[in-house]
């Protein structure tokens, strides 16, 4: 995984936290590791020559991440 696919990743999860209403938004600890979560998947699937534009097809997987994130801490 280079600079630029941790940079795309970053501007994913930023971009989907703005999707979210206003109390519902993230924490930057959440999009941080919302973030990090995403970088695992993509790097586990790129085993699998699977990319972003892949990803794309099926599910909005920042949004996904974030919400992972923020389910885990809601059950803390």
């Amino acid at each position: 995984m280079n600079q630029h696919d941790l940079n795309e990743i970053a501007r994913r999860v930023a971009s989907a936290a703005m999707e979210f209403a206003p109390g519902h938004q993230p924490t930057a600890a959440q999009a941080a590791d919302a973030a990090a979560v995403l970088r695992d998947m993509m790097q586990a699937a790129g085993v699998h020559s699977v990319t972003f534009a892949d990803f794309d097809g099926v599910a909005h997987f920042a949004r996904l991440a974030i919400q992972l994130v923020q389910s885990r801490d809601a059950s803390r």
